[in-house]
């Protein structure tokens, strides 16, 4: 009886450590980012519906790569309207397995020299197909500040989001 060898694998799709990258095609008002980010964290705050989330991701810019697969999903804007000193209101369209759709973004990008970026949007759960298991794997739940102290777990999305006190010497 022949014993097959090779190495190749029959199975499709993503391999199982892989994530999705998020597409994001966003330039206007002083700010640009494009590219299909690899390295992402998830932050989701559930409401009484728990097919709609809040959804804060924080992207290093720098984990730009070409695609290989399959995106969680792709937005792009040309509106980016400056709200304060590194927020900025992004409309554009989103695109997902169900579609594309008109969405508005939060997008945040922290002072100094930092390759970090926050995006807040609002969503449902089949905005992301098979990629929503993606979305939850290493969720950190969040409320948003001064909505009651009921309202669940209030913790910032990363501790670089504020800049280090520096001493002198």
């Amino acid at each position: 009886m022949p014993v097959n060898t090779s190495a190749r694998s029959e199975s499709a799709g993503l391999a199982p450590s892989a994530r999705r990258s998020v597409d994001l095609d966003i330039a206007g008002d002083d700010f640009m980012l494009q590219g299909h980010f690899s390295d992402w964290e998830s932050g989701l705050a559930f409401g009484p519906d728990l097919d709609r989330v809040r959804l804060r991701l924080a992207i290093d810019a720098t984990s730009a790569e070409p695609a290989d697969g399959p995106s969680l999903f792709a937005f792009h804007a040309r509106k980016v309207e400056s709200l304060e000193s590194g927020k900025y209101r992004v409309i554009g369209t989103f695109s997902g397995p169900q579609g594309a759709k008109a969405m508005e973004m939060t997008l945040e990008s922290p002072p100094g020299h930092t390759a970090l970026i926050v995006v807040k949007f609002a969503a449902k759960k089949q905005d992301f197909g098979d990629g929503w298991h993606d979305l939850i794997a290493n969720v950190v739940p969040y409320g948003e500040p001064g909505q009651g102290d009921n309202d669940g777990p209030v913790r910032s999305a990363h501790a670089w989001l504020l800049p280090p006190p520096l001493a002198a010497a």
